[in-house]
């Protein structure tokens, strides 16, 4: 029998390739594999089911004036009924009739921007004794207010001993034309209003004519979103209709400001305002950056 030819050609070969696919294959095994090609979630809707419903987008301020939404498009206020403590002068009495004053407040405007698809945040009331300092810089003097609205941190300072030594004393409708106006000035700060005005006081100068026109038609618009609540809330739980209409008439009462430093605009103005807002208790009326410079003076 002729023995096996050693070394054979052919079959070194076929061993050769065993070896390399066994060793390929253990390769292909400890690798990971990697896959190329397009994401599945691409272009292409799957045709599995649904996703989940998107996160609604939460409302934004709209940074414009005259042609701002809330004032283009016209807006009322509900009926409102407040349920104020009984009226007295001492600090935690105020603190309490200013306290359920904004709760009031939020009650009456919330609904509005929501509807007007505009933010709506409760602003934080301050009803200490004396007026602080806060994020907006120093606490006004108190010729120039006896109280305030600071939009950075979205506070209403109403300090209950200036209010009652310098404000509004004993007449509890002052201090209720008093809080519903620094509201005022907490609608336009959410709405947006208050920061395009803001632009437009920096750029022309706070103390220039332009800049404190601009600082009136803030003021006076602010007086005339009080009007509107008070509208609203007149004749309803505690505030009585004769309580409303004082309220509505104490801005007639206003100090008048120099000229140089006039930011509130006159008396008259103000009790116009404030009456405009009462009469139509509708957004559209309370559009004082429309309005003449002589109906802002």
């Amino acid at each position: 029998m002729t023995p096996p030819a050693k070394n054979n050609p052919v079959l070194l070969a076929g061993v050769f390739v065993l070896v390399v696919a066994f060793v390929l294959g253990i390769g292909q095994l400890s690798r990971p594999r990697v896959v190329t090609g397009h994401a599945l979630a691409g272009s292409k809707p799957a045709s599995t089911p649904p996703t989940e419903p998107s996160t609604p987008i939460r409302p934004r301020a709209v940074y414009r004036l005259a042609d701002h939404p809330l004032l283009v498009k016209p807006a009322t206020i509900a009926p409102a009924t407040c349920a104020l403590p009984q009226f007295g002068v001492a600090d935690e009495q105020l603190a309490a009739y200013y306290a359920a004053g904004v709760d009031c407040l939020d009650a009456a405007w919330g609904p509005v921007l929501q509807a007007a698809n505009l933010p709506f945040d409760k602003p934080v009331l301050d009803a200490s004794p004396t007026l602080k300092d806060g994020p907006c810089g120093a606490a006004p003097e108190s010729d120039h207010a006896v109280a305030y609205y600071c939009g950075r941190n979205r506070t209403i300072y109403m300090p209950t001993a200036r209010l009652r030594d310098n404000g509004g004393g004993e007449a509890p409708a002052t201090h209720l034309a008093t809080l519903a106006h620094e509201y005022g000035h907490h609608v336009q700060a959410l709405t947006g209003l208050l920061r395009a005005a803001d632009l437009k006081i920096t750029d022309a100068g706070e103390k220039t004519p332009a800049g404190l026109e601009m600082s009136r038609r803030i003021e006076l618009q602010a007086n005339c979103f009080a009007g509107m609540f008070l509208a609203a809330a007149a004749g309803r739980g505690s505030v009585t209709a004769g309580l409303a209409r004082s309220a509505q008439e104490d801005f007639q009462y206003a100090i008048e400001e120099d000229p140089e430093n006039n930011a509130h605009g006159s008396a008259k103005n103000q009790a116009q305002w404030a009456g405009a807002g009462f009469k139509a208790n509708s957004t559209d009326a309370c559009n004082t950056f429309a309005a003449t410079p002589a109906a802002v003076g």
